[in-house]
């Protein structure tokens, strides 16, 4: 789709040429971003920040120019005690000409969410819904009924705060995707990743599309070929998400209490 820009309005960027992802390294917070503005037709020098907000703390970055992006090196999250509910903006600004005064906004995203390694798809809903429920002594479980649900036993305490936590995530995500992605080749033996309204497909296209892995082998490819992808595919994940890292980083804080 070509993104054509009017110099009489803001632009507005999608939100589909965005993507925040979070990770945590030596107990601190930091994002990464993928941010594609090359068919906005934007001036190539104009100026591009990325700030992140949660009600009244404010942090911002420069990012360098839409010709030239240039990531900081320092991207944590240090003004926020924690990162549930921060928000992100993308704006464009011009960089100051004879026609343009220096800061005159061009283009803006708004609102946009951190993805975690639980929503990391190309669609707005989450991949692995968190659910509170009734799970008498088990703390979590995988729910098939509908599409793959993460149960959370709501004895436990606070369903999301337990859903985002390092420990958890680290512990808990690697072997709730083994036992999706096992359940959908195995068990359905489906294979179709390009249906994006399809829960399953999701998850295949999930694998394939954001963790880089090949199609899903067929079914006349025997299981010990699907159970072989289902592996790559979850150390995939668990090393493009830092979740050795994560777990790390809380467990030192424990140990140092």
């Amino acid at each position: 789709m070509q993104r054509r820009f009017n110099y009489t309005e803001r632009v507005r960027i999608l939100q589909e040429d965005v993507r925040f992802s979070l990770r945590q390294a030596n107990g601190k917070w930091s994002f990464d971003a993928s941010i594609a503005l090359a068919e906005y037709e934007l001036p190539e020098n104009s100026l591009v920040f990325v700030e992140a907000y949660r009600q009244t703390v404010w942090m911002r970055f420069a990012w360098g120019t839409v010709g030239s992006a240039n990531a900081p090196a320092d991207r944590t999250l240090s003004e926020f005690e924690s990162p549930e509910d921060i928000l992100f903006r993308i704006r464009v600004t011009s960089p100051g000409t004879s026609e343009e005064p220096h800061g005159l906004l061009l283009a803006e995203a708004d609102r946009i969410r951190l993805r975690g390694p639980e929503e990391t798809d190309d669609s707005g809903d989450p991949l692995l819904p968190v659910v509170p429920f009734d799970l008498g002594d088990e703390l979590w479980r995988i729910d098939f009924s509908e599409k793959p649900r993460l149960l959370l036993n709501r004895q436990a305490g606070d369903y999301k705060q337990i859903g985002q936590h390092p420990a958890f995530v680290a512990l808990t995500y690697p072997a709730a995707m083994r036992e999706i992605l096992t359940y959908i080749l195995l068990v359905l033996g489906h294979r179709d990743y390009d249906d994006i309204n399809d829960p399953h497909s999701r998850w295949l296209r999930f694998a394939v599309q954001v963790l880089g892995m090949d199609e899903p082998p067929i079914e006349e490819d025997g299981e010990e070929a699907a159970r072989r992808w289902v592996g790559e595919a979850v150390t995939t994940f668990t090393r493009k998400h830092g979740l050795l890292e994560r777990f790390q980083g809380f467990w030192l804080r424990e140990e140092a209490q």
